[in-house]
């Protein structure tokens, strides 16, 4: 299984019925079988490429055996309308899901140590203090 992406030139003004049917008869002419194939509006390219700043994106998922891509290959490489072209292997890619990463547990700095840290303060104790330190 193959996956074919195609960035179409804007100066094409029939991309559904041109673009498409030459390159469904070129497939089918390998004697290849498409699965599915997508079409995108026309879209602003990143970056001019051969003086185009828009471009078409059409999609195809198909089957294809191997020694034909080559031959696909060369008639992708002559047509003056296709600005750009991608072919992907995809039995070789697994689809994996998203992972989610585990949080690493923040490092938290020690307190610093209290001064009467091993001893029991009484009650009696801190309630005389805080009636010093309410009188000041």
């Amino acid at each position: 299984m193959y996956e074919l992406i195609l960035l179409v030139s804007p100066l094409v003004e029939k991309i559904d019925s041109e673009i498409l049917a030459k390159i469904r008869d070129l497939i089918l002419g390998l004697d290849g079988n498409i699965k599915k194939e997508y079409t995108w509006e026309k879209r602003k390219l990143a970056y001019p490429i051969k003086k185009q700043l828009f471009g078409s994106y059409i999609i195809f998922e198909f089957a294809l055996t191997s020694e034909k891509i080559e031959e696909l290959q060369k008639q992708l490489k002559s047509n003056p309308d296709i600005l750009r072209y991608l072919i992907i292997n995809k039995e070789g890619v697994k689809e994996e899901r998203p992972r989610l990463r585990a949080m690493k547990p923040k490092i938290i700095a020690p307190l610093p140590p209290s001064e009467t840290k091993g001893e029991k303060v009484k009650i009696e104790e801190l309630d005389k203090k805080l009636e010093e330190i309410l009188k000041e």
